[in-house]
Formats: C-alpha cells, structure tokens, sequence
C-alpha cells in the first residue's frame, strides 16, 4: 500500500497515546519542526525537563552565561533519541513569529544567542526523526495524536510534568477510561 503525504505535520504537536508501550515515546508530545516527502520529520519532545546538570558535551558547547537572562537561564530537555550527546536548541524563527525551528549548528547557536534577536524555548539532549512516511504510517496507526496549539502555550503556561495531559485535552481526550483509540469513531 502506498501512502502519500497529504498533511503537513511542521509546526503541530504530536500526543502519543496512552498506553503506548515505548520506553522513549510514552506519555510524551513532540514538537514537528520539519515534514516533508523526502526526508520524513524531525521534531522534539517538549515534555521531558532533564535536571539541570547537562552531559560534559553539551555544557561545553552551550555556555550562555554571557548572553541575556533567556539564554543564560533556557531550560534543558531530553529531546528524542537521535544524537543524544549533542546538545539542540528549539527557539522562534523570527521575532514575533509563530513556528519555532530547531538549530543544532554550534556557531549558528551562539549567533542567535548573542543577536538577542530570537527567543530560545529549550535546549534539548537529542531530538527526534522519522523516515520517509515512517510518521504518516504511525499516524494511521494510531500511535500519535495531532493538535495543532502552539508549543508557545505548553512553555509559557503549563508545567513540563502536565504538558502531556494538557495536550490530551487539546486533542479532544477528556477521560481516557473512555475514549476509543482505535479511531474508530473518534474525529
């Protein structure tokens, strides 16, 4: 069966649903920065605050100390499994701009960091990827659901640790006891 890609998922947050029996995905919700047909998706996961203390690698490479109070204070997440000792930083794409991007380029980081002209909303361990189609064929599965709320909302107004209930209410799941997953009657 051949799928196509006829959503784009950059820019909306994937839910994983509940009961999902993966050791890295559950009970998370992942930020898509990129789609497309050819290279599949990136993303991060927004919900999974790390303790302050970062891996040797990335407080080497990220020291923010000397730049304004957001950057030096930006809160640490795990991102996903792809490069977990590389350090990524999820920040607007422009002043004033509603999609975020995510940058894992050193020299392009400290660039945003002392321009002052981006906001930075985590620095992740790692992030996430899908092959091509890897993310639409998940989706049908029913693996993931999709709400397209602003990552924005989750940073500024609600916990790291009710992130992922808040998105399952987002996503139209008030009482989990109740609500069919097998998509067969949920739209």
């Amino acid at each position: 069966m051949q799928i196509e890609l006829t959503t784009n998922y950059k820019g909306k947050c994937l839910i994983a649903v509940p009961g999902m029996r993966d050791d890295v995905f559950s009970n998370t919700v992942v930020y898509i920065t990129e789609h497309n047909s050819v290279s599949g998706a990136i993303g991060v996961i927004i919900n999974k605050s790390l303790p302050d203390s970062k891996p040797a690698a990335i407080s080497t490479n990220f020291d923010f100390s000397k730049y304004t109070k957001e950057w030096s204070n930006i809160p640490f997440y795990f991102g996903g499994p792809v490069e977990l000792s590389s350090g990524f930083i999820l920040h607007d794409s422009a002043p004033d701009a509603d999609e975020l991007v995510l940058t894992g380029d050193r020299r392009k980081i400290h660039q945003l960091a002392s321009s002052g002209s981006v906001k930075p909303w985590i620095l992740t361990a790692g992030y996430c990827l899908w092959d091509s189609f890897q993310l639409e064929r998940e989706i049908r599965h029913n693996s993931w659901l999709i709400v397209d709320s602003s990552p924005q909302h989750f940073f500024q107004e609600i916990h790291p640790q009710d992130r992922y209930r808040e998105a399952l209410k987002l996503a139209g799941v008030r009482n989990i006891a109740t609500f069919d997953f097998s998509g067969a009657g949920n739209a």
